[in-house]
């Protein structure tokens, strides 16, 4: 019975990831487009600096030990002092989508290679929107040192210097998908991203909601870009300590 809604859910993964409520107040994301869901994002603890533009690639390996392969992109731009994360709910450049599909239909991994990444770097602000009827996204950013006795205690979890969480509620026309949640495990650095643990639950409806669990891992790789979408710029170091030598009359105003 399971079998068909596995096999749609993972079509499904390949759009969504989410996420419990955290102490801090939300810090709104860029405004949508008229066609993205409403996004906010949580802090809890002391995350790294994640501001920039990111590929997350996640494996999930199926019962028959094949591979399922996804790409993830976020924009983490900093916001009246605090991150908000922005799920970029887009398609690869043709070629890279075709690869990735062809290597999901042989049930092998598919990896990115540098020429790969500098594609998507280059496209990153023209690559196409998916329709993947998601109303509203809530993401969560956990510092080590904001972890919750849970995490501490979950195998997959204890060991990660830091974590997102991610809900995703879709609309009416998203069915039989009502939520997928996720989390991103950071174990450690590699190469200025990361590895980790992924898992993940879909709920759907079928004809009563039944909840299906994905575990796989993921790596992140970084592709520049620390302007924050609709907020201010990060300012680089050099100019911030240039104000430090600024005139009283002097305006404040590089970037």
């Amino acid at each position: 019975m399971l079998g068909p809604l596995v096999g749609v859910l993972l079509l499904v993964l390949a759009a969504a990831h989410q996420v419990s409520e955290a102490d801090d107040q939300p810090v709104p994301a860029a405004p949508p487009a008229s066609t993205g869901p409403v996004e906010e994002t949580h802090t809890t603890g002391t995350p790294p600096d994640l501001a920039g533009h990111w590929l997350a690639m996640v494996w999930i390996e199926k019962p028959d030990k094949t591979v399922v392969s996804f790409p993830v992109a976020w924009d983490i731009a900093m916001r009246d002092g605090k991150p908000a994360v922005t799920h970029r709910l887009v398609t690869l450049p043709g070629p890279l989508k075709d690869a990735v599909d062809k290597a999901n239909a042989a049930g092998t991994p598919w990896q990115p290679s540098p020429d790969d990444l500098e594609q998507i770097r280059a496209a990153w602000d023209s690559m196409s929107n998916q329709e993947v009827h998601i109303a509203h996204v809530t993401n969560e950013l956990v510092g080590r040192d904001g972890f919750d006795d849970g995490l501490k205690a979950e195998a997959r979890t204890k060991d990660a210097t830091w974590i997102i969480r991610q809900r995703k509620d879709f609309d009416a026309s998203g069915a039989p998908v009502m939520r997928e949640v996720a989390i991103f495990s950071a174990l450690a650095k590699d190469d200025g991203g990361y590895t980790g643990n992924y898992d993940s639950a879909t709920v759907a409806a079928a004809p009563f909601p039944i909840p299906i669990s994905f575990k796989g891992s993921f790596r992140i790789y970084p592709l520049g870009g620390t302007e924050p979408a609709g907020g201010t710029a990060r300012r680089g170091f050099l100019s911030r300590l240039f104000d430090v030598f600024a005139g009283c009359g002097r305006s404040s105003s590089a970037g």
